[in-house]
């Protein structure tokens, strides 16, 4: 019996070394590929706030009607995504509606997304080629969300979602589009409990995508990052 519980605590022992060790070596390389695009932390450290934050705005589809003084307004909806080279991501709202939640496109899920975009084109390509006109999911992307609520200052909630990509083609302009649809989404965090973020959804054009799967790239984000502490660095050098 001795025997067994022993053998059973070396084998449970050599698992476990193999599992920190599996998990250090993947976050190594995680780590050391982060840097390689995103920079180091200390060379983030050098930067102000607006020097490690880059935005683009994404206009969307679908438009809002606003009714100031008996006059009706047609806006379009569109959002911002924000690149932060603080936190290594990149974070998705907008100042049109009013929402009250935030996407964080950490690298898996914006990794994801790139992967998503190329089979989007591949879809277009084909949709145009034989003029197909059709709806169908594309592909399902798990997101981190951040929620704010008025009633809980400076508190912020997180909550997991599974992000739904819908392509559409049509005969008419724009051709094809891509759906973003966002389920009804629970909280957590301290005092988030009884909040939930409400479903929603907002369609983006191939033109709009393009700009977007472009803003996400590994390209775009090592060029805005090594530019950005290129420039500090040689002001801290030159004012001393």
């Amino acid at each position: 019996m001795r025997y067994i519980t022993l053998l059973a605590l070396i084998i449970n022992c050599a698992v476990s070394s193999s599992d920190v060790k599996n998990t250090t070596t993947a976050t190594k390389k995680e780590r050391i590929r982060n840097s390689a695009i995103w920079g180091s932390e200390e060379d983030v450290k050098m930067l102000d706030y607006v020097e490690g934050i880059a935005s683009e705005s994404i206009k969307t589809l679908d438009t809002e009607i606003n009714e100031i003084l008996e006059d009706k307004y047609i806006d379009q909806k569109r959002f911002d995504i924000d690149t932060d080279l603080w936190k290594g991501l990149l974070t998705q709202s907008s100042a049109e509606f009013e929402r009250n939640y935030v996407i964080l496109w950490h690298d898996d899920s914006r990794n994801e997304f790139l992967v998503c975009y190329k089979k989007y084109l591949e879809w277009e390509s084909l949709a145009k080629k034989q003029k197909d006109y059709f709806s169908k999911n594309l592909c399902n992307i798990p997101v981190q969300l951040e929620f704010y609520k008025e009633e809980l200052g400076e508190k912020v909630c997180l909550g997991n979602s599974n992000l739904e990509l819908n392509f559409s083609s049509y005969s008419i302009a724009p051709f094809t589009e891509l759906q973003f649809m966002i389920p009804e989404t629970k909280v957590y965090g301290d005092g988030c409990n009884n909040f939930k973020i409400k479903e929603e959804s907002y369609r983006v054009g191939s033109d709009e995508l393009k700009k977007m799967a472009k803003v996400m790239s590994d390209e775009s984000i090592k060029k805005f990052s090594s530019a950005a502490i290129a420039k500090k660095k040689k002001i801290n050098a030159t004012y001393k």
